[in-house]
């Protein structure tokens, strides 16, 4: 049986869980007030990705009812999706990841603190930086090919795409300042 693979947002459900338990309203709230809700905070996404994750195992919710208008359920990770959590986070940071999937590595950066390791959060920086790096070059080398014919939109579209991928490896390499070895 293949392993169901979390999609973004349920990524950050079971990071934000991995700190406490929480109802699906703490954490509707959560995502309405942070960069978090760029993944949403609309119940129709939060509520069905929370069933899907207690359906597959990844949560464990259960039933509080210390308030007694209405109970509410707390959901917390199983270890199932601890150990899955963490196999995300430790993914190889690979050339792929630099068309597209940029957020999902600023995720699983912002949850590396689970990981409370310095050498993993050192590997994904040095691996993030270089797959910028190297796309980077890809990139200016797509820019020396373009014909004399190239629209101006077109140049300068690319050469917002190189500014946004520049500043962020420089925002890489700045970062591994905050995890070098002692």
């Amino acid at each position: 049986m293949k392993k169901q693979r979390p999609t973004n947002l349920g990524f950050a459900l079971l990071g934000l869980l991995h700190g406490a338990a929480m109802t699906g309203y703490d954490l509707r709230k959560v995502f309405s007030e942070t960069a978090l809700g760029n993944y949403s905070s609309s119940p129709g996404a939060i509520y069905p990705a929370l069933a899907r994750l207690e359906e597959h195992g990844l949560i464990e919710g259960e039933e509080d009812n210390s308030k007694k208008l209405r109970p509410k359920k707390l959901y917390r990770p199983s270890d199932k999706g601890r150990e899955i959590f963490r196999e995300w986070l430790l993914e190889d940071v690979s050339t792929e990841d630099m068309q597209g999937s940029l957020d999902e590595l600023m995720l699983r950066f912002a949850f590396h603190s689970v990981l409370d390791s310095n050498e993993a959060t050192r590997a994904f920086l040095e691996g993030l930086a270089a797959g910028l790096s190297e796309y980077i070059g890809e990139l200016k080398e797509q820019k020396e090919q373009f014909p004399d014919a190239t629209p101006i939109h077109s140049r300068l579209a690319l050469d917002a795409g190189l500014v946004q991928y520049e500043a962020l490896a420089h925002w890489a390499r700045e970062a591994l300042r905050h995890f070098q070895e002692t």
